[in-house]
């Protein structure tokens, strides 16, 4: 249960990126400044969000 609360976090931060155009990693990216780092950045989020919801737990 646990994982699945992870994952939910990660799609609802990787929305809200989405929404605002920009993402905080290790600075903000914008999808305008940097377009490969600010997706990279988004499909990790999303790719580590699903993958919470198949954890054995």
């Amino acid at each position: 249960m646990f994982w699945k609360i992870v994952g939910v976090f990660l799609l609802a931060w990787a929305g809200i990126d989405l929404y605002n155009g920009y993402t905080m990693i290790y600075e903000t990216v914008t999808r305008e400044g940097n377009p490969t780092m600010y997706w990279s950045a988004i499909t990790c989020w999303i790719a580590l969000g699903i993958s919470c919801f198949f954890s054995w737990e």
